[in-house]
């Protein structure tokens, strides 16, 4: 008698260990199948933080027809599309930038217009034919270069920046348009 009180109930946790690891096997899987659409979206909300901005590349800034050929610079904003994380602004200005065409003829020279010492807005004063940083009194030639090296708070030149040959021949003025890093003497891009 003993042995069919014992028979049963060895049955029946027999049968409840399979349905414990069976239970146990489902909600494992569940859970594995339920992270996969839990994780993409995660990657997809933290993605846009985790992206990398591109190179801007080339922008169109002025035609030629607007950049007299008279030597003296002239200041012009960059306007470009720009995405911050989740938000993309269109036409929003991201900077600004000295042209000067050159005296007689087609060349011209471009300018990042943040003085390299501390990030301030550069100027360019005609009386005196040359940039002038209104925060430290760094001072550039009309080329750029610092007017007395060993004197100045600048550690460098004015950023120069590529123009698009091309593009110039058909009467536009395109620029490689980059920000540095300020307080360096070396030009690093930020």
């Amino acid at each position: 008698m003993n042995r069919s009180r014992h028979q049963p109930s060895d049955a029946r946790s027999a049968h409840d260990r399979r349905g414990f690891f069976t239970r146990l096997f489902a909600g494992l899987v569940g859970c594995l199948a339920g992270l996969v659409p839990a994780g993409a979206g995660v990657w997809a909300f933290l993605d846009p933080l985790e992206r990398k901005t591109g190179e801007i590349g080339f922008l169109r800034v002025a035609s030629i027809d607007s950049l007299p050929d008279d030597g003296i610079a002239r200041r012009f904003p960059v306007v470009a599309d720009r995405t911050d994380s989740w938000n993309r602004y269109l036409n929003e200005p991201i900077g600004a930038v000295y042209l000067r065409r050159l005296e007689g003829g087609s060349e011209v020279q471009a300018f990042n217009a943040i003085c390299p010492h501390a990030g301030c807005f550069v100027g360019f004063n005609i009386e005196q034919n040359e940039f002038q940083c209104p925060c430290h009194n760094s001072t550039f030639q009309p080329d750029g270069v610092r007017v007395s090296p060993e004197q100045s708070p600048s550690p460098r030149d004015l950023d120069r920046l590529r123009v698009d040959l091309p593009k110039l021949a058909q009467g536009e003025v395109w620029i490689e348009f980059k920000n540095f890093e300020t307080g360096t003497a070396t030009r690093r891009p930020r």
